[in-house]
């Protein structure tokens, strides 16, 4: 069966190729042996098609389902330490921020008090799962498990023109497997470990001769946090809950300007906090396929999934941690007919924080449609793709949303958005060895006036079986997000206002209007890449790649305050005293003249001495450098003096502009990289170690809200340096037989790190589980 299945898969790869490679003398496939022919792996993502994945002209990474099951990961985000070019973050227990390369503090707003990934596109059986509310991915709301990856492709690098915005840095596509024997097949798989760690997923299925096949898959996930303090952005260091204070205080008074504390902005939410809980995540999904011929099929596959975390967020007045519960529900559905493709989407649901104005319900709907064609030497594939968004959050409506006055109430006023895509792959395969690629995509958004075009171009040179060289061109954009364009709010904070003349401080209150833009221009990266893959025995083979790229078109708010100032003049017309002073602002979305460039090598070395030991070993070193006005600085832009008041009072009115750039190049790690050894005995017996390393990297945030001159700009600042860490896990598996085994897992061996400034430590976890296979 396992021969056969190998076959099948190789006949599928040859299919892949052109009718030209086919039909050379010289094709690489033909001087391969049997053994190198089923030692082939296919991947999909890279070009939209099956094909080898030493011929993809991409920097591709496969983590299959066996190499996963082995290391003994208990996540799909956990997983992806097997892989070179991620930056994988644990924030709280079982809870990640996932990077590609980096780029991580370049491309986000300031809102985002600490930096998701919104640059790398995620997609579950090319389903894109991904917030277009705030940008990013949230792990915890994914409704499959680990149990049900088939594989994980990973592309490294702009992927944009083929998967269109936000594939910035990368595309990482989870594919899953069901029912994949004739026949009834059903597991089951238990684990319980250390810290009340739990995880416990379940399938079952029936496969009718491979032509129809149905299933049904279920995951529990469950984890606790191993401290109970929060970090405090104004005592810059770890408290009980209670004692936590307001690093940004509304004026909860406007009669006296009081501010509110931390316990009353929590009972004005309602915003409980489980000091203990970090993640607990239920889902639940149908899969359904059906080949109606070998031409034409239909995958059908939907779900549910409900979870409640505990991580980092944005707009959290008190400290980086805030909870999230969301619930919600994906169809998608996918249909070929000789060589005509299509996909239907939808996903609904809502995202609620505890503090509640941060709350959203969603709905989207994608639907694209494809064609490809063959003709000789070339191929062309077109398409068209409809994405409609919707978004109700008290954020974007018409009317202000108070965070004084917390009126938080969702209405009826969602924000609606279309997106309009036009894209087009072809290949040229003039011979056997070389292979040339161009991609090119057109985005509408019909709340941006601009429009979104993605690019790309690679090709590979085959020098013989065992080497090949590739190199890749590309352009991809971010896309606009719904806070980034619709953001309205208002806030009345108290700020120090410095009398410099009288060498006084005091406090003034200050209402700012914080505002996005709908039409600003999104971070674009254009990258280039020249790689290396090499076969350097029967069971050994590297990949060495080179990659520069630049990302211009950076987003983030501007400050601009009126100052209204009353004084007083002696005799002398010097300044006696200041009556009075007011001050208005407002903070708007705006685009700044900044570049960020990022030069860097990675390589993976695989090797495998007999069918009982293999090994693989991967890294990447980087260097980002930001180029332009990157600090934060302050600029008087006009003053005013009323010309109608007594000799005595001067009555000025001064404008500023105040530039809170957060940016950051210390806080890509410059070197990253992991192992993983497995051992099979002649037995029973599997044997794994696993180790992932990060180098230092450098958190920072600021108040830029008390922001009022270059004084200010030391007290509001807030950094936490991150070790370099080494992180390893083991695992020991025995099979009691074809059906049962057990195993053992000691994640994290070194004891408590800190992978992410402002969160958790992450302590050693120990797992004992049971797996049952029909």
């Amino acid at each position: 069966m396992r021969i056969a299945l190998k076959i099948s898969t190789i006949l599928i790869v040859l299919i892949g190729l052109s009718n030209t490679l086919l039909g050379q003398k010289d094709n690489v496939y033909s001087n391969m042996s049997l053994d190198e022919l089923l030692d082939i792996d296919v991947v999909i993502t890279a070009s939209k098609k099956p094909e080898d994945l030493f011929e993809t002209p991409l920097s591709v990474t496969i983590l299959k389902k066996e190499e996963i099951q082995k290391s003994g990961v208990t996540s799909i985000p956990e997983a992806l330490r097997l892989a070179p070019g991620l930056i994988v973050r644990e924030i709280t227990p079982g809870n990640y921020d996932i990077q590609i390369r980096g780029y991580d503090d370049i491309t986000k707003n300031v809102y985002v008090s600490l930096p998701f990934n919104t640059t790398a596109l995620v997609m579950i059986d090319n389903r894109i799962v991904y917030s277009y509310f705030s940008g990013g991915t949230f792990w915890e709301t994914l409704p499959v498990d680990i149990n049900d990856v088939e594989r994980i492709e990973i592309v490294r690098g702009p992927a944009s023109a083929l998967y269109g915005p936000n594939a910035v840095t990368g595309v990482i596509n989870i594919i899953t497997c069901h029912a994949k024997q004739i026949g009834m097949n059903a597991s089951a798989n238990v684990v319980y470990g250390s810290n009340n760690a739990k995880n416990v997923n379940s399938s079952i299925g029936y496969n009718w001769k491979d032509k129809t096949k149905l299933s049904f898959s279920g995951n529990f996930t469950e984890r606790y946090r191993f401290e109970n303090t929060y970090f405090d952005y104004n005592t810059k260091d770890y408290e009980p809950l209670d004692d936590l204070s307001m690093f940004v205080a509304p004026i909860k008074n406007e009669n006296n300007n009081s501010e509110y504390t931390f316990k009353e902005f929590q009972e004005a939410l309602g915003a409980a906090y489980d000091a203990n809980l970090s993640l607990r995540k239920l889902g639940g999904n149908l899969f359904f396929s059906h080949d109606f011929s070998s031409h034409c099929n239909i995958d059908i596959s939907t779900g549910v999934q409900q979870s409640q975390s505990q991580k980092t967020g944005f707009l959290n007045f008190v400290t980086p941690l805030s909870q999230t519960e969301s619930q919600s529900f994906y169809l998608n559905s996918r249909a070929n007919y000789k060589n005509l493709f299509a996909q239907v989407t939808i996903n609904s649901g809502h995202d609620y924080s505890n503090y509640k104005f941060n709350s959203y319900d969603f709905t989207n709907i994608e639907g694209s449609f494809e064609y490809y064609k063959q003709y000789k030497a070339f191929s062309f594939r077109p398409g068209l793709s409809y994405k409609y968004l919707n978004y109700n959050s008290p954020l974007t409506y018409n009317e202000p949303f108070s965070l004084n006055d917390l009126n938080y109430q969702l209405q009826n006023s969602p924000r609606k958005a279309a997106i309009h895509s036009g894209y087009l792959l072809s290949e040229w395969e003039p011979t056997s060895k070389l292979r040339v690629i161009g991609a090119i995509r057109l985005d509408k958004f019909d709340m941006n006036k601009h429009y979104f075009v993605n690019y790309e171009i690679a090709s590979t040179y085959r020098l013989n079986k065992n080497n090949l060289i590739r190199y890749v061109f590309s352009k991809a954009n971010k896309s606009p997000f719904l806070f980034d364009s619709y953001l309205n709010s208002t806030l009345k904070i108290n700020v120090d206002y410095i009398d410099e003349e009288n060498n006084a401080t005091a406090q003034i209150p200050v209402k700012l209007n914080i505002n996005g833009q709908d039409n600003l221009r999104f971070p674009t990266i254009t990258s280039q890449e020249v790689c290396w893959r090499a076969k350097l025995g029967a069971n050994i083979s590297i990949d060495l790649e080179l990659f520069h790229s630049s990302v211009k078109n950076f987003v983030n708010p501007n400050v601009y305050r009126r100052y209204s100032v009353v004084q007083h003049l002696d005799e002398f017309g010097e300044v006696d005293s200041v009556l009075s002073v007011n001050v208005t602002g407002n903070v708007l979305f705006e685009n700044y003249d900044l570049t960020a460039k990022q030069f860097g090598a990675g390589f993976t070395f695989k090797f495998k001495i007999n069918e009982h030991f293999s090994a693989k070993l991967f890294g990447t070193v980087q260097k980002t450098k930001i180029y332009g006005r990157k600090d934060i600085d302050f600029e008087t832009t006009s003053i005013e003096v009323d010309a109608n008041t007594p000799d005595d009072i001067l009555a000025l009115v001064v404008s500023t502009k105040m530039n809170p750039t957060q940016w950051s190049e210390n806080l890509t790690p410059t070197v990253f990289g992991g192992f993983l050894v497995t051992y099979k005995t002649k037995e029973n017996w599997n044997f794994s170690i696993e180790g992932y390393r990060c180098s230092s990297q450098q958190f920072a945030s600021y108040n830029y809200y008390q922001l009022v001159d270059d004084a200010s700009i030391e007290k509001a600042k807030v950094e936490m340096n991150i070790n370099s860490t080494i992180i390893l896990n083991s695992k020991i598996n025995y099979h009691f037989n074809k059906r049962i085994s057990a195993n053992l897992s000691v994640r994290n061996l070194l004891g408590e790190r800190r992978d992410y400034g402002f969160a958790d430590q992450v302590d050693r976890l120990i797992l004992v589980g049971v797996k049952w296979k029909l």
